[in-house]
């Protein structure tokens, strides 16, 4: 899961029994004492113990980001050796569209 902060890399969630979600989807997360978007990058690193990991809240029913997209961020970040996270919050910039309209 890679989030809109200026972190070196991506974080490890659970998908809770049931749920699906696949690469470039948005999903909400816990991060410490808050919630946070982010994106479900690939499979995970694999190197937290499984009793570590946090589950994931919810997937956004909003289109994935595409695979384009994803490369492009880690281009970027390769390129001018910025965190993932940081070009992430780039494309994030108007998080408020991943919510849905308010009721009239």
């Amino acid at each position: 899961m890679l989030l809109p902060l200026p972190l070196a890399g991506a974080y490890d969630y659970r998908l809770p029994a049931g749920a699906e979600a696949g690469e470039g989807d948005f999903l909400r997360v816990p991060l410490g004492r808050r919630v946070a978007v982010g994106v479900l990058w690939g499979p995970a690193a694999g190197e937290v113990e499984p009793g570590k990991l946090r589950d994931a809240l919810e997937r956004l029913d909003v289109p994935p980001l595409p695979a384009e997209s994803r490369a492009f961020v880690d281009w970027v970040a390769a390129y001018t050796l910025a965190p993932p996270g940081a070009v992430m919050k780039m494309v994030m910039s108007v998080p408020a569209a991943l919510e849905p309209p308010p009721a009239p």
